[in-house]
């Protein structure tokens, strides 16, 4: 992964964490930037960077409040999402009395966001995948994430309060496989997206599609319920449709493949 002799970073490991960190995260974000992520050496360097930041993120002792979940990182989630048609749904009123249900249950990989309520004949019954941001000063004081999901992504910003608001909010069993640190940021980190956005009220559902559509691993992406303003912010809104390849109004789905 690292250049040839002579290289900027041959001597990275020899230098002061102060020093090494910021260097390996510029060399990371150039990788990404050219060749780009579908280059197989980026994405061997981001499943290794994205070890690197597990490692300096987790705890020093065994966590054993994950509720019998199994933590999963990118590499992990790219595994799990391969292959599977994927469908995002809004939580909007109008699907819940659309009559979509059983139209959305039959996607591999049914996506949820956050505070969610199911009505079978609108929404559809099953959930692939969670994904919730954590929110206000003391997000670790929220409800218990109780919901059944194969996945949850918890999205959070700084570490020691993801770790906590995990810890305290999932519920035993309620889930089969929970998102590591290396995924609580997809935006802004540079193993990922590497964009420079640190604005909170980025929605979850456009962190949750942005990280879906970076993986690049599923044959189908809709968007169910989100064809109406205010589902998204207007930047929001505005990136899925330069990436819609088709918009059904008739059943309010805007597909990005």
């Amino acid at each position: 992964m690292f250049p040839e002799s002579g290289g900027p970073l041959r001597d990275l490991t020899a230098r002061p964490t102060s020093v090494a960190v910021p260097e390996f995260t510029a060399f990371v974000q150039a990788r990404m930037a050219d060749p780009g992520p579908a280059d197989p050496a980026v994405r061997r360097l981001l499943d290794l960077y994205g070890a690197y930041r597990r490692l300096v993120e987790r705890s020093g002792m065994p966590d054993p409040l994950l509720g019998g979940s199994t933590p999963v990182g990118v590499g992990g989630l790219r595994g799990l999402v391969a292959g599977r048609t994927v469908c995002l749904v809004s939580n909007a009123s109008e699907v819940a009395g659309s009559g979509l249900g059983a139209e959305i249950d039959g996607y591999d990989l049914v996506v949820r966001c956050d505070s969610f309520r199911l009505r079978a004949d609108g929404t559809g019954e099953r959930t692939g995948l969670h994904a919730v941001s954590l929110r206000g000063a003391a997000p670790w004081d929220g409800p218990a994430w109780t919901q059944p999901a194969g996945i949850r992504l918890v999205f959070g910003d700084p570490a020691a309060a993801w770790r906590r608001a995990t810890r305290q909010r999932l519920a035993p069993g309620a889930q089969e496989h929970i998102g590591d640190a290396s995924l609580r940021r997809p935006l802004s980190d540079p193993a990922l997206l590497g964009e420079d956005c640190r604005d909170p009220g980025t929605s979850t559902a456009f962190t949750v599609l942005r990280l879906l559509d970076f993986l690049d691993v599923s044959p189908r992406l809709d968007l169910v319920g989100f064809d109406k303003p205010g589902r998204l912010r207007p930047e929001e809104a505005e990136w899925v449709m330069e990436r819609a390849t088709h918009v059904d109004d008739s059943k309010m789905r805007i597909a990005l493949r």
